[in-house]
């Protein structure tokens, strides 16, 4: 009797186990993040260990989902992260962002690669009717959610080319954490890493800026799970790492495991 009871102990124990490591986040992973907390008004500060600031043009600090977001007008508010080219080729990534808007316009979100046959990277909203969803595209592909995203609410929106993949219809979409069911037009991808920062809110080609509230910004090189996702999302990246007032990390904890 005693043995049995002292399996199912292990057992539940290792349930446990297993389950808080299920969202465990590499440190390394995180290319750049930008929680748009910090006082600066031009500067979007890097939480990250990269030193990746961005330069913030028009955009301005309102309450947000988390402490403060930035506004975006529409017109020609931008984020950019001098210097930083973003993730190339076919390797894995996640973009994860907070977003409120009611406009239904193509928002361009996040670009960056060079506008030709496969190298071009952006995720935008797709118009379809009066809603939006959410988008990723090359030059030639796109993969689309289902949900509506400009209806005036804080959307969670994460975007994941997962290791192993080749084109754009291999992407996961996460609105809110519901894996979305993607309309796709399949393209390989060959992402350029070498020509165009990476560009929060501006135009994209054909496209529009950003009008609304973007918070809690964030680009990994690895494929996050949607566990990994959920951990973001419902603590925010404040609830996950220490950061001292300048929105710098200082030590890590919770889901992120430094090496």
């Amino acid at each position: 009797m005693k043995f049995g009871i002292y399996i199912v102990i292990l057992t539940l124990l290792l349930c446990v186990i297993f389950s808080s490591n299920a969202a465990v986040i590499d440190w390394n992973t995180i290319e750049v993040a930008y929680l748009f907390d910090s006082d600066f008004e031009t500067t979007a500060v890097d939480s990250s260990q990269n030193g990746r600031d961005g330069q913030i043009s028009g955009a301005k600090h309102v309450d947000g989902i988390f402490s403060q977001a930035l506004e975006f007008d529409g017109i020609d508010d931008s984020v950019m992260s001098t210097g930083y080219f973003g993730v190339g080729g076919t390797e894995p990534r996640t973009t994860v962002f907070w977003f409120k808007g009611s406009d239904i316009r193509p928002h361009t979100y996040i670009r960056w690669g060079r506008n030709a046959a496969e190298e071009k990277y952006n995720i935008r909203a797709n118009v379809t009717g009066q809603i939006c969803r959410l988008r990723v595209e090359v030059n030639g592909g796109y993969s689309i959610g289902d949900d509506n995203i400009c209806d005036d609410n804080w959307h969670h929106l994460a975007v994941v080319f997962p290791e192993g993949s080749d084109s754009v219809m291999d992407h996961n979409l996460y609105v809110d954490g519901r894996l979305q069911n993607n309309e796709v037009l399949e393209k390989n991808m060959n992402t350029d890493g070498n020509t165009l920062e990476v560009d929060i809110g501006g135009k994209g080609t054909s496209r529009e800026f950003t009008l609304g509230l973007v918070d809690e910004f964030a680009i990994f090189n690895v494929g996050l799970t949607v566990e990994q996702i959920d951990e973001i999302r419902n603590k925010g990246f404040s609830g996950i790492l220490s950061v001292n007032p300048k929105g710098k990390l200082t030590t890590s904890w919770g889901i992120i495991k430094k090496y």
